[in-house]
C-alpha cells in the first residue's frame, strides 16, 4: 500500500489555498463518439464544449474530464505532467456518454489526437488553477429526496442517493469553487445524439457558475454503475430516439441539481482545514463467464447478425471484434489505485471504473464522518458489481467487458476488494 500522505498545519485556522480552472477542448466534427456500441456514426458537433477541469486543494489536485472514460496510462501520463507528487492527484472521467473516444483499447474507436489535447489542456489547467489559489474556506451540504436517481437492473427497488457538495468560499463568503457529486449515470442522452456534450452535469456546473459568477465547478460521478435516471442499459443497444432522452431533460435535471447544490453556500457545515492523502494500489483477477469460448461466440453472433435490427448490429459487430483479439485471455489481472483524501471532517474518495451504488454506501456505512465517493478515477476498466449481483447476470455482469475490451468481467468480490482498500485508508487518516 503506498501511503501519499499530505499533512497540512494551518496552525488552528481553517483556512485553505483552493483554486480551480477549466480549458475546453476542441473536438472537430467527425471525431468518433463514445457510450454505445449501437452508435457508430461520428459526431456532427458540438452543443456543450468538451472540458478539462482542475481543483488545486493546498497540495492535492482533483481533474476531470468530460469523456466516458480514461484508460489508466492515460490517467498516469496526465498526473506525471503536473507538478504534484504520486498519491497526490487524481484524474477522473465524467463518464459522459457524449464525449469523443478517449480510452485505448476499449468504448469505441479512439482518436489519438483527442488523448493528447486532453492531456495538454489538463496541464494548463492544473497550471491555471495552481496559480490562481487564494485562501478559502470549506463547506459540505449533502441533499437527498431528488427523485432523479433510479437502479436501472433492478426497477422496482427504490433508492435515494445524495447529492453531495462542497462549496470553497472566500473571506468575503463568495464562492471559489465546488465540487459536487452525484451517483446516476451521465447517459440522460441516447445513442440517436451525435452532438458531444457533458449531459446534465454540464448543466449542473452552469448553473453554480451562473448563481456565483467567478466560480468553478468540478462534478464528480458517483457509483453509478447500476444508477441511471430510468431506462435498462440493454434499452441503449437501440439507435431510436427516446422520448425522455433529450438535451430539454438533461437541462432540466441539471438545473435540479444545480439549485439544490447551490444552497450549500447558505446551508453548508464548515469542514475545517486538515488536508490528508493516501493512495493504494490493487490488483484485481477477472473471471470468465460465458458458457462458450470467444470463437464459439463470434460464429453464434454472426448468424444472428443476419436478422438485428441497426443498433443490434453494431453492438454485435463490436462483440465478434472483441473475440478476434486473441490476446484477451492471457492477461487475467489488472491493477488500480484507490485514493483517499481527507478534506477536514470530510472523506473523499476516488475509485476506478464502475462500481455499483451500494459500494459507496458500504464505504459510507464504515464511518461516522461525511464521505463523498467517486467513480471513473484514475482509470476506467469496466463494472465492479457486488457479489450477489452476478447471478442476476445482465449487461454490467456478463456483456459490457467485451465494450470496454478487458478479457472478461471482474471475478466475483472484486468491488468488495475495493470498498475495503477504501476503508482501510479512510481509517488511517481519520
Amino acid at each position: 500500500m503506498n501511503d501519499a500522505s499530505i499533512t497540512t498545519d494551518h496552525s488552528g485556522s481553517s483556512c485553505l489555498q483552493v483554486g480551480a480552472a477549466s480549458v475546453e477542448v476542441s473536438v472537430p466534427a467527425g471525431t468518433m463518439m463514445s457510450g454505445f456500441a449501437a452508435r457508430v456514426e461520428p459526431s456532427t458537433g458540438v452543443h456543450d464544449p468538451l472540458t478539462v477541469r482542475a481543483l488545486v486543494i493546498d497540495g492535492f489536485c482533483w481533474v476531470t474530464v468530460d469523456v466516458c472514460g480514461l484508460d489508466g496510462p492515460t490517467c498516469r501520463t496526465i498526473a506525471d505532467c503536473i507538478p504534484f507528487r504520486e498519491g497526490h492527484a487524481v484524474i477522473s472521467a465524467t463518464h459522459t456518454h457524449s464525449g469523443p473516444c478517449a480510452m485505448r483499447g476499449g468504448l469505441g474507436d479512439c482518436d489519438p489526437d483527442i488523448i493528447e489535447a486532453i492531456s495538454a489542456a489538463a496541464a494548463v489547467a492544473v497550471k491555471d488553477a495552481s496559480n490562481s489559489r487564494e485562501p478559502c474556506q470549506a463547506y459540505y451540504g449533502s441533499f437527498a429526496g431528488l427523485g432523479i436517481a433510479k437502479n436501472r437492473r433492478h426497477p422496482g427497488r427504490a433508492i435515494d442517493p445524495a447529492l453531495q457538495v462542497v462549496v470553497f468560499k472566500r473571506d468575503d463568503g463568495t464562492a471559489r469553487a465546488w465540487l459536487v457529486q452525484y451517483p446516476c449515470h451521465p447517459v440522460v442522452l441516447g445513442a440517436d445524439n451525435r452532438l458531444v456534450s457533458g449531459d446534465y452535469p454540464a448543466f449542473v456546473r452552469s448553473h453554480l457558475e451562473r448563481a456565483a459568477p467567478g466560480s468553478t465547478a468540478v462534478f464528480l460521478t458517483g457509483a453509478a454503475g447500476d444508477v441511471n435516471t430510468g431506462h435498462s442499459a440493454e434499452s441503449s443497444y437501440s439507435q431510436a430516439a427516446a422520448e425522455h432522452r433529450t438535451f430539454e431533460e438533461a437541462e432540466r435535471i441539471g438545473g435540479l441539481l444545480g439549485e439544490a447544490a447551490a444552497q450549500a453556500r447558505t446551508s453548508g457545515k464548515p469542514l475545517g482545514g486538515v488536508i490528508l492523502a493516501a493512495a493504494a494500489s490493487i490488483d484485481l483477477s477477472f473471471e470468465v463467464l460465458d458458457a462458450r469460448i470467444p470463437a464459439e461466440s463470434a460464429a453464434y453472433w454472426t448468424k444472428l447478425m443476419a436478422d438485428a435490427a441497426p443498433g443490434q448490429r453494431a453492438l454485435l459487430q463490436t462483440w465478434i471484434d472483441w473475440a478476434a483479439r486473441d490476446h484477451l485471455l492471457r492477461d487475467m489481472k489488472w491493477r488500480g489505485t484507490v485514493t483517499v483524501l481527507r478534506l477536514g471532517s470530510l472523506l473523499v474518495v476516488a475509485l476506478p471504473g464502475e462500481p455499483f451504488l451500494r459500494c459507496a454506501e458500504r464505504i459510507q456505512e464504515a464511518f461516522a464522518t461525511p464521505v463523498i465517493v467517486a467513480a471513473y478515477s484514475n482509470g476506467c476498466p469496466g463494472y465492479f458489481p457486488t457479489a450477489d449481483e452476478y447471478d442476476h447476470a445482465g449487461y454490467e455482469v456478463t456483456d459490457a467487458h467485451r465494450y470496454y475490451g478487458m478479457p472478461a468481467p471482474f471475478k466475483r468480490g472484486s468491488a468488495e476488494q475495493l470498498v475495503e482498500t477504501a476503508i482501510e485508508l479512510g481509517r488511517r487518516l481519520l
